[in-house]
């Protein structure tokens, strides 16, 4: 891992920055501190003026009510009126009594009557009798009722004009939820929240706050006596609620700009004073020879280590140098790219142009490039034989590759002196000529096993079955015989689909009894392919597909470079797949293990190509009809197409997908499947073919068997379907223009067009299309059952005489479809109405003919 390093320079200044900046924070908020202490403490002083507005507000608004029980006073003393009219009398006033202090009133009159508010029992519910005792007289007095009810009450004598008491008059005022007198307090000095407090009686009279105004913050209080003359101790109370204004920002920003001025221009001094004294210095060191010591006493210690290091260093170059020169091997470092960085006296020995050249490529054989090509890109385990002529030597050579100083990759070439070895081993193959064939022998056991274990299975073995089972066999214990193939680079996903499709077409076996678990990502990879490693694969797959077992799955994962293969056998029963895989494994050099649940393990180191590019699927977000039909593995089907990114449509058969898939707008591909029904697959692929008149759609026949007769214009999956095989037939597919269903509301406008030279047909296409009829055309009426199956009420324009015998099994089948001729022959039968139309035809004639035939049926639907 590559070593963090950072700039001394660059930490300073982020540092210096992060302390210039709490300071500067610092100084702000006390700033901010004090400037709103002193803004606070004035307006504290203001608040006790508003308390005095306040208590003159509270004082008015007592006085208005005193002047409005002189009104009502004087209006019983002087008016004449009848007994008992007296609340008329007083409520004829109504601008007084509704716009003045008073809430209620009550009036006892002198020979014991009394006349009281009606307004009285909006406010209290108790019994007047005990109220009034408390009243004092002309004077204000606080009450509280049983009920609660917070009430100033107010005592005036009622005098006549001969002055005479004819009675009192009691005034109230209502301090519970008193609207009116709560909103003068609070609007006369602009106050958050007022209360008027009883010292005497410990009770609250009145407490009202704005709304919207919340009190828990910061808040400024003032509580004072109240002067007023109501005849009781009472404290009057506000509260100012007090926010961070922006009168105090204001005064504060220019002390505090001046602040961060002062602590910016002392940040950059600090930086060109660091930069002068420290940083300089350091960068000055680079210059200055390695013998001199430095003139700093902080750096000295790390200029006495860097030269042990320096020292260590030479030493073991040294010590490396004389190692390879001791080793009786050529020894050969280069980079990257190939050019000779070490060279040991044996290698020039052997290679004597190697100081001239700047590549090994200039001076190795031709033979040795793709090795040393492969070392270079990763490779391991890279070996090679070399004969120097020359020096009548045999060099083995060894290829390790290595991360250099740069991170780039690098290569050691070691060569051994292998040629007494070699001769040694050119004597023993002299006098042992069948060693290596003996390894290969075939295990005679295992295959009359094979061969007993096929002859007593339950049911009967086909002689075809059989017969392809020996040449599969043959051509694997071929591919073991020969000791050298060609190898081929080729994606893993296409050897599965090649091998299954051969070990198909031999077998006879159903592509859907083995499940290939190959991912598109895994099968996309490009590897090393030759007849050893086809063999393993077409053994595994001989394997699955024969076993007897409830689950035949072969699954094929990659891990790195290494290639893992999971498949379920019987093997215990069949040793001769044990050997074949044992011995395929040997020439590949890979490993096998049984696990417990009848299940084997491969796992082998490929070489791939050097081209690795990252796999994007090119059918993601394409649109394709899969019409099951008696396909019985649809689910795995499904499940691959979604896992491709597709959107699937499913259908169950060829007539749900005609009759449903009038919903979806486009089809970019559709997949047909089957198992024994043949004719349907087929059907439906003629039935495509002449509903778009052209031959080459976008369809893909999926069978679990292998088709006898395929259609040259349509798409097959040969072997088994796994995720890559389907998206290699279905990206071919695609790229063929899509199918857009017929909508289900057309049917009933359906034309079905005979006959007809190429003129012909592009006059009335375009004139039908002008009113939006949909049109099919056909040559003749021999395949009618495929395109009227799905449209029985189609209208069929006849622009060449048909057989009339043809005709009337067609009116049989389907007795909705009418027929019309634009020529008459003498076996015209009478189910074809004849519409005399001369050739050439015109647009105008077209365009009578089709309304005269819109109309019949519109006539035809109005008598249904």
């Amino acid at each position: 891992m590559a070593a963090v390093t950072f700039s001394l320079r660059r930490r300073f200044r982020q540092r210096a920055l992060i302390l210039i900046g709490a300071v500067f924070l610092t100084i702000a908020l006390a700033i901010l501190y004090f400037i709103d202490t002193l803004h606070q403490s004035a307006l504290e002083t203001n608040l006790a003026l508003k308390h005095r507005m306040v208590e003159q507000t509270f004082n008015g608004y007592l006085a208005r009510a005193e002047d409005e029980m002189k009104f009502i006073g004087q209006d019983l003393s002087l008016s004449n009126y009848a007994a008992g009219r007296e609340l008329d009398l007083l409520f004829s006033h109504h601008e007084v009594l509704f716009f003045g202090g008073l809430d209620f009133f009550y009036i006892e009159w002198a020979n014991g009557k009394s006349s009281m508010d009606p307004r009285a029992r909006l406010f209290t519910k108790v019994d007047f009798r005990s109220v009034l005792d408390a009243g004092l007289m002309n004077k204000w007095t606080s009450v509280v009722t049983k009920d609660n009810s917070i009430l100033l009450l107010y005592k005036k004598r009622l005098v006549s004009a001969e002055q005479e008491s004819i009675g009192f008059l009691y005034g109230f005022i209502s301090l519970n939820d008193n609207l009116t007198l709560a909103n003068e307090l609070l609007e006369s000095a602009q106050v958050s929240a007022v209360s008027v407090y009883d010292n005497e009686r410990d009770r609250i009279l009145l407490e009202e706050h704005k709304l919207g105004v919340d009190l828990s913050g910061t808040v400024l209080h003032s509580r004072l006596p109240l002067v007023s003359p109501v005849q009781a101790d009472l404290q009057l109370d506000i509260m100012q609620k007090y926010t961070l204004s922006s009168a105090t920002l204001s005064s504060a920003m220019p002390l505090i700009l001046c602040v961060g001025l002062v602590l910016l221009c002392c940040y950059l001094l600090l930086l060109r004073l660091i930069r002068q004294l420290i940083f300089s210095p350091l960068e000055r060191i680079v210059y200055r020879r390695e013998d001199n010591l430095l003139p700093y006493a902080e750096l000295q210690p790390i200029q006495l280590q860097s030269n042990e290091y320096k020292a260590f260093i030479r030493a073991k170059e040294h010590k490396f140098m004389l190692l390879a020169e001791s080793v009786h091997s050529a020894i050969i470092f280069c980079n990257e790219v190939a050019e000779i960085e070490l060279i040991n006296a044996e290698a020039k020995r052997l290679f004597p142009d190697a100081e001239k050249a700047r590549t090994l490529f200039d001076f190795m054989p031709i033979s040795c490039h793709q090795s040393i090509q492969e070392a270079l890109k990763g490779g391991i385990g890279v070996v090679f034989d070399l004969t120097i002529n020359n020096l009548s030597q045999i060099y083995q050579w060894r290829a390790y590759s290595f991360q250099n100083e740069s991170d780039y990759r690098g290569v050691l070439l070691v060569g051994r002196n292998v040629t007494q070895e070699t001769s040694l081993t050119w004597q023993l193959a002299q006098l042992q000529p069948l060693s290596s064939v003996v390894q290969r022998k075939v295990d005679t056991d295992a295959i009359l096993n094979e061969l007993t274990y096929l002859s007593a299975l339950p049911g009967p073995l086909e002689a075809r079955h059989l017969q392809g089972w020996l040449s599969l066999l043959i051509s694997v214990l071929d591919d073991i015989d020969c000791t050298e193939s060609d190898v081929i680079y080729l994606p893993l996903g296409e050897v599965f689909s090649q091998e299954s499709a051969r070990v198909m077409a031999a077998m006879g076996v159903e592509a859907n009894r083995a499940l290939v678990d190959c991912s598109i990502e895994s099968g996309a990879k490009v590897v090393a392919v030759d007849a050893s490693f086809r063999s393993l694969i077409r053994v595994l797959l001989m394997m699955v597909m024969s076993n007897d077992m409830a689950e035949r799955r072969l699954t094929i994962r990659f891990y790195d470079s290494e290639l893992e293969m999971i498949a379920m056998n019987d093997m215990a029963f069949r040793p001769l797949f044990y050997w074949m895989i044992k011995v395929l494994l040997t020439t590949l050099g890979g490993q096998q293990k049984i696990l417990q649940n009848n299940a084997v393990q491969l796992n082998l180191l490929v070489g791939e190509n050097e081209s690795r590019t990252e796999f994007h699927s090119f059918v993601a977000d394409k649109i394709v009809a899969w019409v099951v039909n008696d396909y019985p593995n649809t689910k795995a089907i499904r499940e691959a197409l979604i896992r491709l990114g597709m959107q699937v449509e499913e259908y169950v058969s060829t007539d749900s997908f005609f009759t449903q898939s009038s919903t979806v707008r486009k089809f970019d591909a559709v997949l047909i499947g089957c198992d024994k029904d043949v004719n349907a697959q087929a059907d439906m692929t003629r039935a495509l073919q002449l509903k778009y008149n052209r031959d080459h759609l976008p369809i893909v026949w999926l069978n679990s068997i292998l088709p006898v007769e395929v259609n040259p214009y349509v798409f097959t999956l040969q072997g088994c379907s796994f995720d890559y095989s389907l998206h290699q037939v279905l990206v071919k597919a695609c790229a063929l223009e899509g199918i857009l269903p017929i909508r289900s509301n057309e049917k009933g406008r359906s034309w079905v067009m005979i006959g007809g030279s190429r003129v012909t047909k592009a006059i009335w296409y375009t004139e039908l299309e002008k009113h939006h009829v949909t049109t099919q055309w056909l040559a003749d009426l021999s395949h009618y059952q495929v395109v009227l199956s799905y449209h029985a009420e189609a209208t069929i324009v006849l622009l060449e005489p048909q057989p009339s015998r043809l005709l009337l099994a067609i009116q049989s089948a389907f007795p909705k479809v009418r027929f019309f001729s634009l020529q008459q022959w003498s076996e015209m039968p009478d189910n074809v109405s004849f519409f005399d139309m001369p050739w050439p035809y015109s647009v105008d004639q077209i365009r009578l003919f089709t309304e005269k035939v819109m109309q019949q049926k519109t006539n035809i639907g109005s008598n249904k």
